[in-house]
């Protein structure tokens, strides 16, 4: 197991996201139904997010019954309404059946979710709604959600990447059942809170290997916190991503430029940033990060916080 935990992240939009989620969930216990849209770009977080609420309400035996009352689907490919109805029989370990049509499945899920007491749908990567698809295919999926957050009254946890608010112009009534969507974005090296609470996670991240033994001579260098950004780019996957790397590069556990430099060539293929971060010849400014964090949100579909003159940094 990596020394680099996930659990060590220190992000107020993540736990913002996660807070919302629980809300909604208890929501969702308490008889309602919701619809809630978290998106962010890649390795952000949001599987992180959703473990810890799989986690959080596990199925059980209850008098010899199973209960279930988050099932986690995940969407492969492009959905169609029978396609979705075999996602749900697949996550809850229910044989599919072959020569049912569409709407025989979704009958069979409908029995089944109301069996295992299901309150809560929760979808991952939710841009294969719009991914390669027509409009009118997106529709016709997108109403398989509709259909049944009103046949069952169960809630449902939207999740992917900022593409997939394409689904709500492509289906407005979707849209209107719609909570306001819930992001989650890159740490912003603009943000002075952010970057502090960037620096913290990478704190506790060096703290985690000083317990494991390592020696950590590029700890107290003024320009570390720059560069791991400008590795990641203040994307918590890639954080992890570079670390574990560097446990696997390491043939001492010595953490040093060196091996982060290496760490980042074999692990980070993004080019958000033209050079290594790590190379030390190489100056890395405030605005060149923010320029990089930028591209981030651009082909992630996002739109750029407006900055604050308070928030510049020189």
């Amino acid at each position: 197991m990596s020394i680099a935990s996930k659990e060590l992240i220190v992000h107020q939009q993540f736990d913002q996201a996660l807070e919302r989620a629980h809300r909604v969930i208890r929501r969702a216990l308490a008889g309602e139904s919701l619809m809630l849209p978290i998106f962010g770009p890649t390795r952000v977080g949001k599987s992180q997010l959703v473990d810890e609420l799989v986690a959080a309400y596990p199925s059980e035996l209850v008098d010899g019954v199973r209960r279930q009352l988050l099932v986690r689907v995940k969407v492969l490919g492009r959905p169609t309404r029978r396609s979705l109805s075999e996602a749900v029989l697949m996550a809850l370990n229910t044989r599919r059946y072959g020569r049912a049509s569409a709407d025989e499945l979704m009958s069979r899920v409908c029995d089944l979710l109301r069996v295992v007491g299901t309150r809560v749908l929760l979808f991952e990567e939710m841009q294969q709604f719009v991914e390669g698809m027509s409009a009118k295919a997106t529709r016709e999926a997108s109403d398989w959600l509709k259909i049944m957050a009103e046949e069952l009254g169960i809630t449902l946890i939207l999740v992917g990447l900022p593409i997939t608010s394409e689904v709500f112009l492509r289906n407005e009534q979707l849209r209107d059942r719609a909570e306001r969507v819930q992001e989650i974005r890159p740490y912003n090296w603009n943000d002075p809170q952010q970057q502090r609470e960037f620096q913290q996670t990478l704190n506790a991240l060096l703290e985690a290997y000083l317990e494991a033994g390592w020696l950590l001579p590029v700890a107290q260098d003024p320009e570390l916190l720059a560069r791991v950004y400008g590795s990641c780019l203040g994307r918590v996957g890639m954080l992890f991503k570079l670390f574990v790397a560097v446990e696997h590069l390491a043939r001492k556990h010595v953490l040093d430029f060196a091996l982060l430099a290496r760490a980042h060539e074999e692990a980070i293929q993004t080019d958000f940033l033209q050079f290594n971060p790590f190379d030390q010849s190489r100056t890395l400014t405030h605005n060149l990060l923010v320029e990089s964090y930028v591209r981030v949100l651009t082909e992630a579909h996002m739109s750029i916080p407006k900055v604050r003159q308070a928030e510049v940094v020189a």
